[in-house]
């Protein structure tokens, strides 16, 4: 009963728009493997729009850009507080072909098959519908689009996440409260390599690839349109 209560705290847009500063100043450094490993896959002369679905503070939109400056990266977050936080580290940077838009990924406002590829990195387990989010995407995708999502590993051992609780520190938190944060409330609700590649199917991908990252106890799942 109190797992399922934080989480469903843990993906309030209240609860973002509050915390979210809070969350981008740990989370960055904790997995920026995890998102250069995503840049590598999306280096093309060919894409010209990128959607980030749930950008948070913008870190991954903000390195796709810079990587591919012919490219025109848009990052979408349900939480202002985040999209703001994200258009602020947009104009510290001086990166001009990325823009960032409060837009809520049940219902992208975009029209179909406008964009080239799509990334996602720890959304969906905040989505009410994982599956409507993820059909959301493909629409607004051009056929042979190619998409990345990338979500906390559900079946990952109680090891991995204390070896992933050593790359950041939280100092109002007691490692003993963090792991358990981490391993019920995070993790434990969230999605398995299995079942996110599950939904990815259902939601009309084709070409599922499954990918991991060294110290990042995420799941990484590549597919096409």
């Amino acid at each position: 009963m109190l797992t399922l209560l934080l989480k469903y705290f843990r993906d309030t847009r209240l609860v973002w728009d509050v915390m979210g500063p809070v969350y981008n100043r740990y989370i960055y450094d904790a997995i920026a493997e995890l998102y250069e490993h995503i840049v590598h896959q999306l280096e093309s002369e060919t894409l010209t729009r990128i959607l980030d679905a749930g950008t948070g503070r913008g870190y991954i939109s903000l390195m796709l850009a810079a990587q591919n400056p012919q490219v025109s990266v848009i990052g979408i977050d349900y939480s202002a507080t985040q999209v703001r936080a994200a258009e602020k580290l947009r104009r510290k940077r001086k990166i001009a072909n990325c823009s960032f838009l409060r837009n809520n990924v049940m219902d992208i406002r975009f029209n179909d098959n406008i964009f080239d590829a799509a990334v996602s990195v720890g959304s969906i387990k905040h989505w009410p519908d994982g599956l409507k989010g993820l059909r959301e995407i493909y629409r607004v995708l051009n056929p042979g689009g190619t998409l990345i999502i990338s979500e906390t590993d559900q079946g990952v051992t109680d090891e991995a996440v204390r070896q992933f609780i050593r790359r950041f520190h939280i100092w109002f938190l007691p490692d003993g409260l963090l792991f358990w944060g981490l391993r019920r409330v995070v993790f434990g609700e969230s999605y398995s390599e299995k079942s996110l590649e599950d939904v990815v199917r259902k939601a009309g991908f084709r070409n599922i690839v499954r990918q991991r990252v060294p110290a990042c106890p995420y799941v990484i799942i590549k597919a096409c349109k």
